[in-house]
């Protein structure tokens, strides 16, 4: 899965998927800029093949043909929780692009 971690994520959860082999990771901060537009985030993930991974739900108004995985930073779902739920979510879905999930929903 390749995986687009907004400006929002935090660190501890970037660098625990960076040391996943089957994740590819970026960070918004890294490809574009840390106040780059969601509209602009989403066309750019849409454009190169990115699932969105994020606290922020303004995506789910966005409609671009990409993946969209939120995550509940007050539920606090740790980095390897996280993992496990991404991995149950890429492996139930032959497009990543048609993701859009919620972790930890139930997936953790």
């Amino acid at each position: 899965m390749r995986l687009l971690c907004d400006h929002n994520v935090g660190e501890r959860y970037v660098e625990t998927f960076r040391q996943t082999e089957w994740l590819t990771v970026a960070t918004v901060r890294d490809e574009l800029s840390a106040d780059t537009d969601d509209t602009v985030v989403s066309e750019y993930a849409e454009q190169h093949e990115w699932v969105v991974f994020t606290e922020d739900d303004d995506y789910l108004d966005i409609d671009h043909d990409r993946g969209l995985v939120r995550y509940g930073h007050l539920e606090r779902p740790s980095p390897g929780e996280t993992v496990d739920a991404l991995r149950r979510i890429a492996d139930s879905y032959d497009d990543h692009r048609t993701i859009e999930e919620y972790v930890p929903g139930a997936w953790v």
